[in-house]
C-alpha cells in the first residue's frame, strides 16, 4: 500500500514560532540552549543594533558542531526526541522535542548556519523565507563558506576546530530601549542553572561600532543580601551570605528616616514544617533542590543599598519563583500558581529544581515551548503543595520583620513623646512663673497656652515638633529671605512640603492668592505644630489682607510669649499684635538705615537667637547636638573705634553680616517706603 509523509509549510512554521516565543530574549535563550546541548564550553551572543530595525544577531558556540549528514537528518526536522539520539551521553540534555531551531525563524526571515566538526570540512547553510509564500516549503540551502571579519564572532570561530555559528539578518529590535537591553542580559541569565550546565555564556550588545567585540560574561544577579530569610536544600552554598546585614527604613512621628537593622537568615528546607522534599511519584524518586527567599524591601533605592544586584523595572522583575527542569527554565514564575494572597507574597524570589517534571521515564507534560507544564499532573500538584507551604513560611518571616519594625517605631515615637513632655512641662512652668496673680484673665491665658501645646484639636499627645513661621508682606521678603536662608545655612530644614520642614514663610513656596488655601497654610504652618512666629511688620504688612489674616490667627491662638515682632518702625506694629515685651524696631526710614550698626546688629541677633533656641528643641527631642546661638556683642564706643581705626561691623558675626548685606542692604535702594 502507498504511504505519504506529512509536510510542513512556511505558514505552519511561522505560526509555531509565534506561539513558542513571546519575545526576543526567550528566542535567543533557546538558541543558546542548543549550543549548550552541543556540549559547548562557551556560547557567545552578539547583537549589532547600529540599525535597530535591521539589527543582526550572532550566536556562536564552541560545541561539537554538525556534519552535513546531521544537518540533513536532524537539523531540518521540526520535532524529534533529541535524547533518544544521544542516550549514551552523560549529563542533562536541555532540549527534548527538536523545535529549538524555530527560534531562529521567529527572529529573522533570513539566517545562516555555519558549522564544523573536528576533522571535517565546515559547511554553510542558509534559510531565506523573506519572499516565500505561505504554502511553500522552506528550504535550507548549502552555500560556499563566506565568513569574514565582518562577523563579530569571527575570531571565536577561527579559534576553534568545532562549533556552530548562527547569523540572523534584519532582526527588528526597534522597540528595544536601553533599559530593555540591560534587562536582556538578566533575563538570559535566568534561563539556565549556571552551576550545572558547565558552559559559560558571553554577550555583546552594541549600538556603537567602537563597542563591537567587547563581550561580557553573563552572570546571575540575585540580591541575596536584601533578603530576610532564605530556605534551601544546601545551606553551605550560602556561606558567603550568612551573617550579611540589611536595613529597612521607616519614619518616626517627625517623619525622620530611621533604619531597622537585621541579619539575613539561611535555613534548610527541612526547617519548614509540613513538607517532605524527597519522595517518589509512580515509583520514580524526586528531590526538591534550589532556594527560595523573601526580600526585606522591593523599593529599588532601599534594596540596592542592601545589595547592588537588585534591580526592578518595567522590563525585569526579580520577584519571581523560577522553576528549572534539567538545568533549563521550565516556568518563569510559579508564584502565579500558588494562590498566596497574603501581604508580602510578592516579595518572594527563588530558583527551584524539580527534574521529575521532565523525566524521560514519565509522560511529557511540558508545553511545546517548554515554558509551562500541565498543572493538573500529579508531579506539578506535589510541587505546588510544597511551594505553598514554603511560600507561606516566608511570608510569616517577612511579617515578623514588619511587626518588629512597627514595635521599634513605636518605641522611638514614645521616646520622642517623653522628651517632648519634659519640654512641655518646662515651658508651662515658665508661663506660670510669668503670671503675677491668678484671675479670670490669667486663667484663660494659661488655658490658651496649654491647649496650644497639645497635638490635634482635642488631642492628648504633646506637640513634639517645633517650627518657625515668618509672617511678612511680599514687599518685605528681602528681610525674610535673609533670616530664612541664614537659618538654612545653620543646618535647619526649610524644605517646603517635607514632613521635617522647620521654617515656613510665604516667599519660600507658600504664596497664595485667596483665603481658602491660605486658611490651610495657617492651620498647618501656625496652628498644628509647636510654632514660634516672627512677624516682620511694616507699612506694607498693614496693607496686606493676608498678613492681617496671619496675625489674627496667631493672636487668637497663641499666648503673648509665642510670637515676636521685628518692625521697620514702631508705628507700623498693628495694635492688636502689640504685647509690650517682644517688639524690636529697627527704625528704618530710608535705604541707608538698613546698614547694620551695633544696636541694630544686637537686635537682629536677639531675633535670630530666639528662633535658634526654639528650633533646638527638635534636637533636644531626638537627642542630637544643638545649633549654637550667637553672642551679643559689646561694641567699643566711638572713641575706641577711632583710636583703633576699626568699625562696628568688624566685631559682628561674619556669616550673619554677609547674609544681611547680600539679601537686605544690596536691595535697599529698591525698597518701597
Amino acid at each position: 500500500m502507498d504511504s505519504v509523509n506529512f509536510e510542513i509549510t512556511y505558514v505552519a512554521l511561522k505560526m509555531f514560532g509565534k506561539q513558542l516565543y513571546s519575545n526576543v530574549g526567550s528566542a535567543i535563550s533557546e538558541l543558546v540552549a542548543n549550543g549548550i546541548d552541543a556540549e559547548a564550553r562557551n556560547v557567545y551572543v552578539s547583537i549589532d543594533m547600529t540599525e535597530k530595525k535591521r539589527a543582526t544577531v550572532e550566536i556562536f558556540d564552541d560545541g561539537k558542531g554538525m556534519s552535513s549528514g546531521e544537518i540533513k537528518d536532524h537539523y531540518v526536522k521540526i520535532g524529534y526526541n533529541k535524547r533518544l539520539d544521544e542516550a549514551s551521553r552523560t549529563g542533562n540534555i536541555l532540549g527534548r522535542k527538536g523545535i529549538g531551531k524555530l527560534a531562529a525563524l521567529y527572529l529573522s526571515d533570513c539566517f545562516t548556519v555555519i558549522t564544523k566538526k573536528d576533522g571535517e570540512t565546515p559547511t554553510e547553510w542558509c534559510l531565506d523565507v523573506s519572499a516565500t509564500s505561505d504554502n511553500e516549503k522552506p528550504q535550507l540551502i548549502e552555500k560556499n563558506i563566506e565568513i569574514t571579519t565582518d562577523f563579530n564572532c569571527y575570531s571565536k570561530w577561527q579559534g576553534t576546530s568545532h562549533g556552530t555559528l548562527i547569523f540572523l539578518r534584519n532582526v527588528n529590535l526597534e522597540r528595544m530601549g536601553a533599559r530593555k537591553l540591560e534587562s536582556l542580559e538578566r533575563n538570559l541569565s535566568n534561563f539556565f542553572l549556571y552551576d550545572a550546565i558547565n558552559s559559560e555564556i558571553w554577550i555583546n550588545i552594541f549600538d556603537d561600532l567602537e563597542k563591537k567585540g567587547k563581550f561580557v560574561k553573563v552572570q546571575k544577579h540575585v540580591a541575596f543580601k536584601n533578603m530576610v530569610t532564605i530556605f534551601t536544600n544546601d545551606v553551605s552554598s550560602f556561606s558567603n551570605i550568612s551573617g550579611s546585614r540589611f536595613k529597612v527604613p521607616y519614619k518616626d512621628k517627625f517623619g525622620n528616616v530611621k533604619n531597622y537593622d537585621a541579619e539575613v537568615s539561611i535555613k534548610q528546607f527541612a526547617e519548614v514544617s509540613g513538607i517532605q522534599t524527597d519522595g517518589e511519584i509512580d515509583g520514580i524518586p524526586y528531590t526538591l533542590k534550589g532556594w527560595v527567599g523573601v526580600h526585606s524591601s522591593i523599593d529599588n533605592e532601599t534594596a540596592i543599598q542592601n545589595d547592588e544586584n537588585y534591580i526592578k523595572n518595567s522590563y525585569y522583575n526579580p520577584n519571581q519563583l523560577r522553576l528549572y527542569v534539567r538545568n533549563k527554565l521550565g516556568m518563569a514564575n510559579m508564584l502565579e500558581h500558588l494562590g498566596i494572597d497574603r501581604a508580602f507574597a510578592h516579595y518572594i524570589e527563588g530558583e527551584i529544581e524539580f527534574d521529575i517534571l521532565d523525566d524521560d521515564r514519565l509522560e511529557d507534560i511540558a508545553t511545546a515551548g517548554r515554558q509551562d507544564f500541565d498543572t493538573q499532573d500529579d508531579r506539578f500538584v506535589k510541587l505546588k503543595e510544597m511551594m505553598i507551604v514554603i511560600g507561606n513560611a516566608l511570608v510569616r518571616e517577612r511579617q515578623t520583620l514588619a511587626d518588629n519594625i512597627r514595635n521599634k517605631r513605636q518605641h522611638v515615637d514614645n521616646d520622642i513623646s517623653t522628651k517632648a513632655k519634659v519640654i512641655f512641662a518646662r515651658e508651662v512652668r515658665q508661663e506660670i512663673d510669668a503670671i503675677t496673680e491668678f484671675n479670670p484673665a490669667s486663667k484663660t491665658k494659661l488655658e490658651t497656652i496649654i491647649t496650644n501645646k497639645i497635638q490635634g484639636d482635642l488631642g492628648t499627645d504633646v506637640k513634639a515638633q517645633y517650627t518657625v513661621f515668618l509672617s511678612h508682606a511680599r514687599q518685605d521678603r528681602m528681610i525674610s529671605d535673609c533670616i530664612y536662608n541664614y537659618l538654612i545655612k545653620l543646618g535647619f530644614d526649610g524644605t517646603i512640603g517635607s514632613q521635617n520642614c522647620e521654617i515656613f514663610y510665604s516667599s519660600s513656596g507658600l504664596d497664595t492668592n485667596n483665603l481658602e488655601p491660605l486658611s490651610k497654610v495657617i492651620r498647618d504652618a501656625i496652628i498644628s505644630k509647636n510654632n514660634d512666629i516672627l512677624f516682620l511688620t511694616s507699612n506694607n504688612f498693614n496693607k496686606s489682607q493676608f498678613c492681617l489674616f496671619e496675625g489674627g490667627a496667631a493672636w487668637a491662638t497663641r499666648s503673648i510669649g509665642e510670637y515676636k515682632i521685628l518692625s521697620l518702625k514702631y508705628s507700623d506694629i498693628p495694635t492688636f499684635l502689640t504685647n509690650g515685651k517682644s517688639e524690636i524696631s529697627l527704625e528704618v526710614n530710608k535705604a541707608e538705615d538698613f546698614e547694620l550698626d551695633g544696636v541694630k546688629y544686637n537686635q537682629l541677633v536677639n531675633v535670630i537667637n530666639r528662633l535658634i533656641t526654639h528650633l533646638n528643641k527638635n534636637r533636644e527631642v531626638v537627642g542630637s547636638d544643638n545649633v549654637p546661638t550667637l553672642d551679643i556683642v559689646k561694641f567699643p564706643d566711638k572713641v575706641e573705634l577711632k583710636a583703633t581705626n576699626s568699625t562696628e561691623q568688624q566685631f559682628m558675626d561674619s556669616d550673619l553680616l554677609s547674609y544681611w548685606n547680600t539679601y537686605v542692604v544690596a536691595n535697599a535702594q529698591m525698597y518701597n517706603f
